[in-house]
């Protein structure tokens, strides 16, 4: 009853009418049936039979007419004020008690009604014109086209979520889709789906026809699934943890990201593509159901925030080592390995350079040679390079060369602070020569370059593709706050190499902007191309020629330049490697 109170407190008079109605409605059947016996015995008979007849017409009328509101109502219509209306609204909310639910197997059919109960006294209490504001996927595919298994009940547990979290609210003509997608969400299966998991914190995983077999897992623990695809063999997935990296195709759209992903446990997802955002969301969420997921490049973030969420690791290939395949249909064309997987990686593409991932700090005495000894390494990682090198062109402070004491104290502290894997420590030794070999050391000038590569060998509408995501590397002016050494980075063309391809990536992914009028992507791949390289006059040019406003419209400046801004108008720039949205406020 309470759930239709909302519908019946609308009509008014209508209690009055309806009582009305009611009294109508089991009295006229009496009346008819008793009167029609005494007509026999009457002049007039045949006329009182007809009145009768006539009574009996208008009481199967109001019965139709009943009828028809109830269903009406059930649809989620709205009705006039009326007696009838109001009775019909008493019928529907009496009804949950009139007819007993059918006992299911399942823990989930008897909540599905539930649910779509819930969701329909709000379509009667306002008309159906409001819709969520964040992610509404759309609802009129047929089911048929989710797949089955694992797929669906996916699909299922998100609609699931998004109805008791009200941020899914579907059409009317969408109930019985609805109703049967619930029906489709198997927490039984999901829960063998996490035995498969175990505790690994994120990757890439083939789940087999089979896996019904498994005993269900009975953690509660945050995970987060996407489905990568699905045929005869199986259903590859791709699951992280807070903390871990979810990996997705470097084609794949936020959008598509954000509709996708699904929630194993019980609680909310939060995507994020700013530091900003995604500090605020960390703060004030319910630290055991909600999930923060971070859109933007993981290397903005710190360690310590990196394991409060869960970041996107954007791939070319996602294929596990079996035999099982899929085609993502807007994905590009597999190329080299974009990203090389490394515990220790040197980060150069900002403005004071760091190396994460270190087993214990650099001495700090020796901090500032260390540094610029393991970014020469990872710069020329898979070479041999000897110690007088490092010496004479590393090492070597106003044109004074190390001694080979220093030479060796340094690697000494850069041994230890580097650690060591399952192969060993990361500086290997010395050999007899005289050489320096490192693995497990990365950096992001040399995946920079990769990408760049990359997109050189495919249409230049994938191509951008990749320079976008080689340019969301670049963090600030490069080496600008290092005021002494890195000299050899200058003399051996490193720096030169990386104001070519960071201006061909920017000019790349600028020109695709600007064909599909994207030009706040246009503005920010400039703005990254000039941090990599100052002085370019052809990225300069370039800037010059992005419309400022986006309401003006195309490419044509001379608009923006006729068009006045009121007084007290202003505009407010937003930056975001995602986004980057110019947002104009009056």
């Amino acid at each position: 009853m309470a759930t239709y109170t909302g519908a019946l407190k609308r009509f008014g008079n209508g209690p009055l009418h309806g009582i009305a109605l009611v009294i109508y409605f089991f009295l006229l059947p009496y009346v008819v049936a008793s009167k029609w016996g005494l007509t026999r015995h009457e002049s007039n008979g045949t006329l009182v039979r007809t009145l009768l007849v006539a009574l009996g017409v208008f009481w199967l009328a109001f019965l139709v007419q009943l009828v028809t509101n109830i269903v009406r109502l059930r649809h989620g219509a709205r009705l006039n004020a009326s007696g009838s209306a109001w009775l019909a609204g008493l019928m529907v909310a009496a009804l949950p008690f009139l007819v007993t639910p059918m006992a299911s197997g399942s823990a989930l059919r008897s909540a599905a009604p539930i649910a779509t109960s819930v969701t329909t006294s709000r379509w009667l209490e306002d008309p159906p014109t409001r819709r969520v504001e964040r992610h509404r996927p759309p609802m009129r595919e047929p089911l048929t086209d989710l797949g089955a298994g694992l797929p669906l009940a996916l699909v299922a547990k998100r609609r699931f979520d998004q109805l008791h979290q009200q941020q899914f609210e579907p059409d009317p003509d969408d109930v019985d889709d609805v109703v049967e997608l619930l029906r489709s969400y198997d927490p039984t299966l999901l829960a063998q789906v996490r035995s498969l998991i175990g505790e690994k914190s994120s990757g890439v995983l083939l789940v087999p026809p089979d896996v019904e077999t498994l005993a269900p897992s009975s953690s509660t623990d945050a995970v987060v699934v996407r489905v990568l695809g699905h045929d005869e063999k199986g259903t590859l997935i791709t699951f992280a943890r807070e903390g871990g990296r979810l990996a997705v195709d470097v084609a794949t759209s936020t959008k598509d990201l954000i509709e996708s992903c699904v929630a194993l446990h019980s609680g909310r997802l939060v995507f994020e593509v700013n530091v900003d955002e995604l500090l605020h969301s960390l703060a004030t969420r319910s630290l055991h159901s909600t999930t923060v997921v971070y859109l933007g490049s993981a290397d903005q973030l710190d360690d310590d925030l990196r394991a409060c969420c869960i970041t996107i690791e954007r791939r070319t290939d996602t294929k596990t080592g079996t035999s099982f395949r899929f085609s993502p249909t807007s994905a590009p064309a597999p190329v080299a390995q974009t990203t090389t997987q490394s515990d220790v990686r040197v980060e150069l593409l900002r403005v004071d350079p760091q190396i994460t991932g270190l087993a214990e700090a650099f001495t700090p005495t020796l901090r500032r040679r260390c540094i610029e000894m393991v970014a020469y390494l990872a710069l020329h990682r898979g070479e041999p390079i000897t110690g007088e090198r490092l010496r004479t062109r590393v090492l070597s402070h106003a044109n004074v060369d190390a001694s080979s004491r220093t030479l060796a104290n340094t690697a000494s502290a850069v041994r230890r602070s580097l650690g060591a894997d399952l192969h060993g420590s990361r500086l290997h030794a010395v050999t007899s020569l005289g050489l320096y070999t490192t693995h497990g050391v990365t950096s992001d000038v040399e995946n920079f370059h990769t990408l760049v590569t990359s997109a050189r060998q495919v249409p230049s509408k994938e191509a951008a593709l990749f320079a976008r995501e080689a340019l969301q590397l670049v963090h600030g002016e490069p080496l600008a706050s290092a005021l002494r050494g890195f000299e050899w980075f200058l003399v051996e063309g490193s720096f030169a190499q990386l104001q070519r391809d960071g201006e061909w990536a920017s000019l790349l992914v600028h020109h695709e902007a600007m064909l599909d009028e994207q030009f706040e992507l246009a503005f920010w791949a400039l703005r990254q191309g000039l941090l990599v390289d100052p002085y370019s006059d052809a990225l300069s040019e370039a800037l010059s020629r992005v419309p400022r406003l986006r309401q003006f419209g195309g490419d044509r400046t001379s608009r923006a330049k006729d068009q006045t801004i009121g007084a007290g108008g202003a505009v407010a720039v937003g930056w975001s490697f995602k986004g980057f949205s110019n947002q104009v406020s009056q």
